[in-house]
């Protein structure tokens, strides 16, 4: 994908296929991809939460290829997207849980450290 928009678009397509869409981001949307996408243009909160739950399944699915490194790397990328404070807020609960089951299958220090960084965003 070349713009935010066009990706958005294939994620959309994908929904309701969870395996298609976590394996779409892992080998077609590299972190620096995603943070680059999203620079100039804001990521909505249910379009997050949909990258939320690709990671999840990919961390699931495919651990050998998506290990804890990159689901780090996806985070902070996600984090300095365009107005990621407003975005971070604006996740339901569910997709809330969804985050928070990330970091907590992060190592130790990972984990800690990507708490602060989440609660500078999440306020």
């Amino acid at each position: 994908p070349k713009t935010g928009s066009e990706l958005l678009r294939h994620f959309k397509s994908m929904k309701r296929h969870p395996s298609m869409l976590a394996s779409f981001l892992r080998e077609l949307v590299p972190p620096s991809l995603l943070q680059s996408l999203f620079t100039r243009v804001p990521l909505e909160a249910d379009d997050l939460g949909t990258i939320l739950a690709a990671m999840q399944t990919s961390l699931r699915e495919a651990p050998a290829e998506f290990t804890h490194q990159v689901a780090q790397a996806y985070l902070q990328a996600l984090i300095r997207t365009k107005s990621a404070d407003t975005t971070f807020r604006m996740l339901s609960d569910e997709e809330r849980g969804v985050l928070d089951g990330i970091v907590e299958a992060l190592p130790g220090a990972a984990a800690s450290s990507m708490r602060e960084e989440l609660r500078s965003v999440l306020g």
